[in-house]
């Protein structure tokens, strides 16, 4: 059965366990009576075959040869001890071969001779009635027939002792049902009381600061302490999600304060009527200015906040040469426009296990980055390798590059060396190709370029796709 058919299901936990209760009940009940019921009629059998093969005894003991003549006599007390509340019949039957020494000469003959003291009992039927017959065998001599005792009874009392039996067998599993019938549902909304309990906790929430305040897992039975475990651990990536989503607003909103008053203040210059046409060209530039700078700041929120909810795919064999190429080309025009040359060095091609659009994105920000902090008419290097069986993508500029203390800080979202203050951006870039390096599992490295100048030392980032996810 499907997840959603469970929780669908319109059964509560209380009647299921009622009805796994009450069926396991039944079926011990059936499996008891049908035990029951052979081993009352094995204990009546057994009781009254006993009673039945002493009457033959006390006939089969009587049964004397002299001189070559049988005898016997009849105890007076041989059938007496068959007299029984039910009044059965009793009959017997004493032959030696085929002449009958005494008892009922028309008797059922029985088809197997016994061994010396030995009783065979059987079911037989006689003047139209079923009985029960125990034979027993006496061997006078060796060279004389066997003396065979017959002695039966009819089986009322037999009946009536099983029924009495079975009667009170059904008598106490119907007394042990109603009785667990009637315990079964406070059992049960006892057992269910936890549940209760961690429902009630749930309820007591508000929407406040407590809200994501994990259960208490240590009270609670060992079933539910899984569920539990689970439930918070949904609360903190729940807590985690709406923290960033605050944090990503209220950032989000400081941002866009800047250009946005920049833009109103041009626009309101370029709308007054005693300014040259010069002031008002160069106001609405400014306005031009102005909207690129809050598109491309809101393209990053956008991109940060794709980022960071991004799930993972399954990755797939990506040749690197190729898309680092495709990605700068994308780029090529707006380095254009500031005079940097994109120089791109690999020596053969390089296959990496990666989600491709994953890796775009990142490259994507870096060569932005690149292009907005590097130096006009200077260039970047874009490099792809192996380097001790890993793949890995280098992006190198000549602008001024980032302190080796603050390489750290530079991840953060909206952090900016206090040496950008009066340029434009968003320190967005980098934490957006932190957030997406977590996701993919490539390791970020900052380090010093190889091509700048003492002014202008270089940025030198360096991915890398970590061992066992690189092929040939």
């Amino acid at each position: 059965m499907r997840p959603d058919m469970v929780l669908g299901a319109r059964w509560s936990l209380a009647r299921r366990q009622l009805v796994v209760l009450v069926s396991s009940l039944t079926g011990v009940a059936l499996l008891l009576g049908l035990s029951g019921s052979w081993y009352i009629h094995n204990f009546a059998e057994r009781t009254s075959d006993r009673v039945l093969r002493a009457s033959a005894n006390a006939v089969s003991e009587t049964v004397t040869l002299e001189r070559g003549r049988i005898s016997l006599e009849v105890p007076p007390g041989a059938f007496g001890m068959l007299e029984d509340s039910a009044r059965d019949n009793v009959y017997y039957v004493v032959r030696s071969g085929r002449q009958i020494i005494t008892g009922y000469a028309d008797f059922p003959v029985a088809a197997t001779m016994p061994a010396p003291d030995e009783t065979l009992y059987r079911y037989d039927r006689y003047l139209g009635q079923n009985v029960r017959v125990a034979t027993q065998a006496r061997y006078l001599t060796d060279n004389h027939l066997p003396v065979v005792v017959e002695v039966a009874e009819t089986l009322d009392e037999r009946g009536l002792l099983e029924r009495r039996m079975l009667t009170g067998l059904v008598a106490l599993e119907i007394a042990l049902v109603a009785f667990a019938a009637l315990l079964i549902r406070p059992a049960v909304n006892w057992g269910l009381q936890p549940l209760t309990r961690l429902r009630l906790a749930m309820d007591a929430r508000k929407a406040n600061a407590d809200v994501f305040v994990p259960l208490d897992a240590t009270q609670a039975p060992w079933e539910l302490r899984g569920l539990i475990e689970t439930f918070n651990n949904l609360l903190q990536r729940l807590n985690h999600t709406t923290r960033r989503v605050r944090e990503f607003t209220a950032d989000a909103s400081h941002q866009m304060r800047t250009p946005l008053a920049a833009l109103r203040a041009h626009l309101h210059l370029a709308r007054q009527a005693d300014i040259t046409e010069a002031e008002r060209q160069t106001a609405l530039a400014e306005v031009d200015a102005s909207a690129d700078r809050l598109q491309r700041l809101l393209n990053q929120l956008l991109a940060l906040a794709r980022s960071e909810n991004v799930l993972k795919q399954a990755a797939r064999s990506v040749e690197l040469n190729a898309l680092v190429a495709e990605t700068a080309r994308e780029l090529a025009p707006r380095a254009i426009r500031r005079g940097i040359e994109i120089h791109f060095d690999a020596d053969s091609p390089v296959m990496a296990a990666i989600d491709p659009l994953i890796l775009a994105e990142m490259l994507g920000n870096l060569i932005d980055n690149a292009i907005h902090y590097g130096r006009e008419d200077g260039c970047i290097i874009l490099r792809v390798l192996r380097d001790q069986g890993e793949a890995v993508i280098e992006v190198e500029d000549d602008g001024p590059g980032i302190p080796p203390d603050q390489r750290t800080t530079v991840f953060q979202r909206f952090h900016r060396l206090p040496r950008d203050y009066d340029t434009h951006g968003s320190g967005l870039g980098l934490a957006i190709v932190r957030s997406l390096a977590d996701t993919a599992g490539v390791r970020v490295e900052l380090g010093d370029g190889a091509n700048g100048g003492d002014a202008s030392p270089g940025l030198l980032v360096r991915l890398t796709i970590p061992d066992g996810e690189a092929q040939l």
